[in-house]
């Protein structure tokens, strides 16, 4: 295997771990498990990373704890790349792979880290988005997507790709698959396969916890549909930006 396979799993969840072990290991492929740190019950010190005033400020809510457990179990995640030093496929427990092409692009990896740093392995969640082939295989290609596909169920990563990701991170303020997808900010592209390689698994619910949804107000709903035009704004000149770089080339 020439890239490493790590699954994000809670110690709790042994469901999980024995179902997404039955279906690598049926593919031949042996995975690291990395314990997921657990926002309910643990105290990290990651989490000092986490800023409220800030989330509020720009999203008017607080992230759940299980959302920063998350957080900080992928931002270990990056930082395990750098150290490494080579490329890993990052999956979270709750996975459902598509094997031929997951195994495809699994034969490739040693191939790609030049140049792609990040690649999401499942289907983008948008309700609108593009995509252009940057690169065909038999089962599956690699696009480049104009949005992000808000999830993080997995997705392959470099060290640089993992470098810039923890260097934009000092702050958390956003659930860490959206702070993924501003591709503008962490300098990271958005790459994925189509179709995907994975996805998520229909019979296992969200271990994060998302919490009561508390009812906005007009001044916030206000505040945070212009979060959003300033983000769509951004992300359109980047892309835009992009493609012009791209075509020069």
């Amino acid at each position: 295997m020439s890239c490493d396979i790590y699954v994000i799993n809670l110690a709790s969840s042994l469901d999980r771990k024995n179902n997404i072990q039955a279906q690598l290991t049926k593919l031949g492929l042996q995975p690291h498990f990395f314990s997921a740190i657990n926002g309910h019950t643990e105290q990290h010190p990651l989490f000092s990373m986490y800023d409220d005033k800030l989330s509020k400020k720009y999203r008017e809510k607080s992230l759940s704890k299980g959302q920063i457990g998350c957080y900080a179990s992928h931002y270990l995640m990056w930082q395990k790349c750098v150290d490494l030093d080579h490329p890993l496929i990052i999956i979270e427990d709750d996975a459902l792979i598509h094997s031929e092409p997951f195994l495809e692009f699994i034969e490739k990896t040693s191939t790609l880290d030049k140049k792609y740093e990040c690649i999401r392995l499942f289907s983008n969640k948008r309700k609108n988005y593009c995509s252009e082939v940057e690169q065909q295989f038999s089962s599956t290609s690699i696009c480049k997507f104009n949005k992000g596909h808000m999830s993080a169920t997995g997705y392959f990563l470099t060290p640089n790709g993992a470098k810039k990701l923890l260097q934009h991170s000092q702050r958390w303020y956003m659930a860490v698959d959206i702070y993924m997808d501003r591709f503008w900010v962490n300098e990271v592209e958005c790459f994925g396969t189509i179709p995907a390689c994975l996805t998520n698994d229909p019979i296992f619910d969200s271990d994060i916890g998302y919490g009561k949804k508390p009812p906005r107000k007009l001044f916030a709903r206000l505040k945070r549909e212009w979060f959003s035009v300033k983000e769509l704004l951004r992300r359109e000149t980047h892309n835009f930006k992009y493609k012009m770089n791209h075509k020069v080339k």
